[in-house]
């Protein structure tokens, strides 16, 4: 029973540490080479795990084929664009300007339901709102919405940056800070500014509207 919980928690350990090594690439949306690799993994691990016949230095050795083969095929990719293309496929328009383009649909196997549903978890209502709908090689889906359909920016309604106050996901905060952070708002900056903006605006309306009712009234003004 302890050999086989060693064998095990080694195997687990030795997956782990192989992971690690290949980086954050390995743990994002898989690509078909990855998917393969990660595959060849649990299978190896599982096998050594719970064959006992099976050597323990075998799975050593298959897990470390497996790690040079990613490492080897990642930088094959990263210097040959040709070569990434054909190991991991190329990305595939599905809609262009609002339209869907059914013969990359027949030829990626994608029905207009799948379609559909990428598009609502995307939060997209209209399709004539989408300039671009690309699946992705790694069969992900992206969205690129118009120009026009674009959301208001805090850059378009004059918005401040968020002040110190806020609790921005971009910073590594401790668990202590994060917790601190529970409760306090950074749009105090923000409201000032969005309403200093709209008085100028109104400012600006009516000192138009009081040159348009001058020019008017004026005798010299033509009728």
């Amino acid at each position: 029973m302890l050999e086989f919980t060693l064998r095990v928690a080694g195997m687990y350990f030795l997956a782990l540490i192989m992971i690690r090594l290949l980086g954050k690439r390995a743990l994002g949306e898989l690509g078909p080479f990855d998917f393969v690799v990660m595959t060849g993994v649990g299978d190896t691990v599982i096998s050594v795990a719970l064959d006992r016949s099976m050597p323990y230095y075998e799975g050593i050795v298959v897990l470390a084929t497996l790690a040079v083969l990613e490492y080897f095929i990642g930088y094959l990719g990263l210097k040959s664009g040709r070569i990434s293309n054909l190991i991991s496929g190329i990305p595939v328009i599905l809609i262009d300007n609002g339209k869907i383009i059914k013969e990359n649909l027949a030829r990626e196997k994608f029905n207009v339901d799948d379609l559909m549903q990428e598009l609502r978890k995307k939060g997209v209502r209209n399709i004539h709102d989408v300039e671009k709908g690309i699946l992705e090689s790694c069969g992900g889906f992206s969205v690129i919405i118009k120009e026009e359909e674009e959301a208001v920016s805090r850059k378009d309604l004059g918005i401040k940056k968020a002040g110190s106050s806020s609790l921005l996901t971009i910073e590594q905060l401790s668990r202590a800070e994060i917790f601190a952070h529970q409760g306090d708002s950074g749009d105090e900056e923000a409201i000032p500014s969005l309403m200093d903006r709209i008085k100028n605006m109104e400012d600006q309306l009516n000192h138009i509207t009081g040159l348009i009712e001058h020019q008017k009234s004026s005798p010299n003004s033509p009728t």
